[in-house]
């Protein structure tokens, strides 16, 4: 990615989860905070938790969908979040998820419950979570042995989640919501790679289809280098589930692979690449077939994340008050797509 990019990335991670240091109880306002909580919201609201007195609470200026606020306890650090477009009916899902990779010992945030055992909320009308707070932030440059950390952290959490088959999510940006959003972004394509974006939608469907055969389970959905924090050198924990579902395991995999071993050309990194798949293979191998599958999964993976920023710049040009303020890129993915379509260079996930 860019190094402006990267250095807003950081910058966003680092607000959001290093530790505070200032001990005075006090209230920070920030511009992502949609949900105003005062002293007393917050007193009222932490006094069914026991991790005595409440020391500070700071709101954090992080994301555009939902409140975060910093809350620090006698006793624990954590972060508050409000959720101010998922209903009550959905939340549920990701405090399960999170609290059951934590017992699975993956490297996520860990949802606190109160006296009575509930970890849902209510503040203001809207479904509210706890979570630990995740000493750590991201790293840039991604190195081979940060690689080899989350090759073996996503092969732990998806041999976990193949065993959570109650616990289901649809996922709401499979190849009904690109093919459907062709049209709104085509004028957005570079005319001479319009033809490689409905070209690939065509081969994303063989995938899709042939995915139904494929290992299944719960994925992040979105595991990129500003998702993981790093503490002392070793991966800290996974943040931002909020894209979790149902899915294709191979898929979750080739979107991470793309994200944090890709070159600026598009190319796969060979060392980054081999230590990732290899640590994630040790714990969840990946059968014959799913091989076979590769070069249209990391295809397919680079067409959901070039899909999804050509739809943010298009909601961007469109306004109105739920535009995005900042879009990535959308050519970064156009370039990694390119170099998969050249060469999906199979050798480096051979079993």
């Amino acid at each position: 990615l860019k190094p402006k990019v990267q250095a807003f990335k950081l910058l966003r991670v680092l607000l959001l989860y290093l530790p505070m240091h200032n001990t005075a109880l006090r209230q920070d306002a920030a511009m992502s905070v949609y949900t105003e909580l005062n002293l007393q919201d917050m007193q009222d609201f932490t006094k069914q938790f026991d991790f005595g007195a409440l020391k500070s609470f700071q709101g954090v200026e992080a994301g555009v969908e939902n409140t975060t606020y910093f809350v620090s306890f006698d006793q624990a650090e954590t972060v508050l979040q409000i959720f101010e477009e998922q209903g009550f009916d959905e939340i549920p899902f990701f405090i399960e998820l999170n609290r059951r990779l934590s017992e699975d010992q993956v490297p996520v945030a860990t949802p606190l419950a109160n006296r009575s055992g509930d970890r849902l909320f209510t503040i203001k009308g809207k479904p509210a979570a706890l979570f630990q707070r995740i000493q750590g932030s991201t790293i840039s440059p991604i190195s081979v042995e940060a690689c080899g950390q989350m090759g073996e952290a996503l092969g732990r959490m998806h041999a976990a989640t193949q065993r959570y088959t109650d616990l289901r999510r649809e996922n709401h940006r499979w190849n009904q919501w690109w093919e459907s959003n062709v049209e709104r972004v085509i004028d957005l394509v570079p005319e001479e790679h319009r033809t490689t974006l409905e070209q690939q939608i065509i081969r994303s469907r063989e995938f899709v289809d042939a995915s139904v055969s494929l290992p299944q389970g719960i994925i992040h959905g979105d595991l990129f280098c500003d998702n993981a924090l790093f503490h002392g050198g070793q991966l800290a924990g996974i943040i931002d589930f909020y894209n979790a579902c149902d899915g294709c395991l191979l898929f979750d995999l080739a979107v991470t692979i793309n994200d944090w071993c890709s070159t600026p050309t598009g190319r796969l990194d060979a060392d980054k690449t081999t230590a990732l798949f290899n640590q994630y293979h040790a714990l969840r191998p990946l059968t014959d077939e799913e091989i076979s599958h590769w070069p249209r999964a990391v295809e397919t993976a680079a067409l959901r994340f070039w899909m999804l920023r050509l739809v943010a710049l298009a909601r961007k040009r469109e306004g109105g008050p739920k535009a995005p303020p900042h879009v990535k890129d959308p050519k970064d993915f156009l370039v990694i797509l390119v170099a998969r379509h050249a060469d999906p260079q199979c050798d480096l996930i051979s079993a």
